[in-house]
């Protein structure tokens, strides 16, 4: 990619680390070779996360899970898809509700999806996030002119 008279290199084309292993597999997604922590910090005036959370029933199969004030589970993800998981049967939803969802969250929804694309490059739900994340944000922008 070229920019004025210097060129800059894109986005397209980084590599992942030289020791990185994707899965050849036909059919199977990559998984990372281990878990990727979330470092993500609870917004202000929100009860930290119950830490035995992901020994309830249900909540094992997702990566993250953040809460609304009252502490009761919003949004989860997981294998890059976003969950509303307010009622009893959780279902998915856009990068777009994600971010609206609760304002107080949209870095950690942000953030969450972009660890997630890093660490799954090769997954065919990387392009997909990324796609949705710059038209959530743009909308996003474009609402608060």
């Amino acid at each position: 990619m070229t920019l004025g008279y210097t060129s800059v290199g894109s986005v397209l084309t980084e590599q992942p680390p030289s020791n990185h292993q994707p899965d050849t597999s036909p059919g199977r997604s990559y998984k990372p070779s281990r878990p990727v922590p979330m470092a993500v910090t609870t917004p202000p005036g929100y009860p930290e996360p119950d830490s035995n959370r992901h020994a309830l029933p249900g909540f094992d199969q997702y990566e993250v899970v953040y809460d609304d004030q009252h502490g009761n589970p919003m949004l989860a993800f997981a294998d890059g898809q976003w969950f509303d998981v307010t009622s009893l049967s959780p279902r998915p939803v856009s990068v777009r509700h994600a971010l609206r969802r609760d304002p107080a969250w949209s870095g950690a929804v942000v953030q969450t999806i972009c660890l997630w694309m890093r660490s799954n490059p090769r997954h065919e739900r990387s392009f997909d996030l990324a796609t949705e994340l710059a038209l959530a944000v743009g909308e996003l922008a474009r609402q608060r002119r």
